[in-house]
């Protein structure tokens, strides 16, 4: 056993404890705890380690709100005080500017925060029980409600536990729940008849299931969720990427839509179900969307369609390989992953006046602002947005103009 002070947090929600020269990243910790701590893999200068014992808590450890946290590995951070959770995201971030991307001297960016419950999450099914997978691990963590989650998303799961209950069905596979003021969905990788009889017993609580099995789509009921952003109604699948509070997402569209306020032509590059391209119609001349998925692309045109919006085109394409053409606007929202090198180069070469990235991942956001800047790209500003309150995820919002 080692006796060990946290003294900083990781990325990745590990607490850090320096002995004798040895890095250890502690899970559950909060800097400022004394803890008694068991070295689980160790490397040549730093390791993982379990926490056994807090022998001095740190003043910045709070009671997490969760019944499940420390089983269930939805959440990282509960145990830290929120306004302190804050201060690591930021410090992590500026960190891996620094590091990664020798960006050394940009502004300190603001964070918003936002204790909006999520309104899609993924549940894991194993032998008929449902919940998350629990902490660096794929063993189900069976769970009635979510703490992180919206009254509406838990009101569908703790249906869905009901069915489950009353049936008896040793269901296996993923459920997709997508809310919003008008009503909800699921998406359902299971058997065709599992969630089939699944859709059926949950009544009026959901309005619509799409069945995913063997790159197929079978759609039961309706197809599309009304999603509000920026006053629009934007049409959504359950099985479609979709920002997941709606709090943060109104501040990200809004901040885009100012930023490119005046546009003649706009590329909306991982565009998605039109979340960015479409509230960006009612200020740019043109916007085109591009997405590599065919149902978000359908989602997109169906919005733009029911909105009577004539001044966007959404394009289905590989987007790490698209053209920008002649745009002056554009706005990445890519994986985690980041960008390609391919569209690197397309950005160089056809170097559009603005850029507005939206990254959920500061690694790869830090080697790709250092590519775009040493091409003559400037940073006017970073926003640190909390899409994801209670884990270790950082959304960023980056405002680049050309010199």
């Amino acid at each position: 056993m080692i006796l060990a002070r946290i003294d900083s947090m990781a990325y990745g929600g590990y607490g850090v404890a320096r002995v004798e020269g040895f890095v250890h990243f502690v899970p559950e910790s909060v800097p400022g705890d004394l803890v008694e701590i068991e070295p689980v893999i160790r490397k040549k200068h730093h390791g993982f380690s379990r926490l056994c014992r807090i022998v001095e808590p740190s003043p910045l450890r709070t009671d997490p709100f969760c019944p499940y946290f420390g089983e269930c590995g939805g959440c990282q951070l509960q145990h830290i005080q929120y306004e302190e959770q804050k201060r690591i995201k930021k410090k992590i971030f500026i960190e891996q500017m620094k590091r990664i991307g020798g960006l050394t001297d940009i502004s300190e960016p603001e964070i918003l925060g936002s204790q909006t419950g999520r309104t899609r999450m993924r549940f894991h099914l194993h032998h008929g029980k449902i919940g998350l997978y629990r902490t660096r691990s794929h063993t189900l963590c069976p769970i009635e409600a979510c703490g992180i989650a919206s009254p509406q998303v838990n009101a569908v799961l703790q249906e869905i536990h009901k069915s489950l209950m009353r049936n008896r069905k040793k269901l296996n596979g993923t459920i997709t729940i997508l809310t919003s003021p008008a009503g909800a969905l699921i998406a359902a990788a299971l058997a065709e008849s599992e969630a089939q009889d699944l859709y059926r017993s949950l009544g009026h609580a959901v309005q619509g299931c799409t069945i995913l099995k063997q790159k197929k789509r079978i759609v039961l009921g309706e197809p599309y969720l009304a999603m509000p952003v920026q006053g629009l109604r934007i049409f959504v699948p359950p099985d479609a990427f979709w920002q997941v509070n709606p709090e943060i997402n109104e501040i990200l569209v809004g901040g885009i839509c100012e930023f490119m306020q005046g546009s003649d032509r706009v590329m909306d590059f991982f565009c998605g179900c039109g979340n960015i391209t479409l509230p960006l119609s009612q200020v740019c001349a043109r916007v085109v969307g591009v997405e590599s998925e065919f149902s978000s692309v359908d989602a997109a045109w169906h919005s733009a369609l029911k909105a009577g919006i004539t001044n966007v085109s959404f394009r289905l394409a590989d987007v790490q390989k698209a053209e920008i053409g002649d745009a002056d606007g554009l706005v990445l929202d890519p994986p985690r992953s980041g960008l390609q090198a391919a569209l690197i180069r397309n950005i160089i070469k056809q170097r559009p006046m603005k850029i507005a990235y939206v990254s959920c991942n500061p690694s790869t956001l830090a080697r790709d602002l250092r590519l775009l800047m040493d091409s003559g790209y400037r940073i006017d500003s970073i926003r640190l947005l909390d899409m994801f309150p209670h884990t270790y995820h950082i959304e960023s919002l980056t405002f680049l103009t050309a010199d």
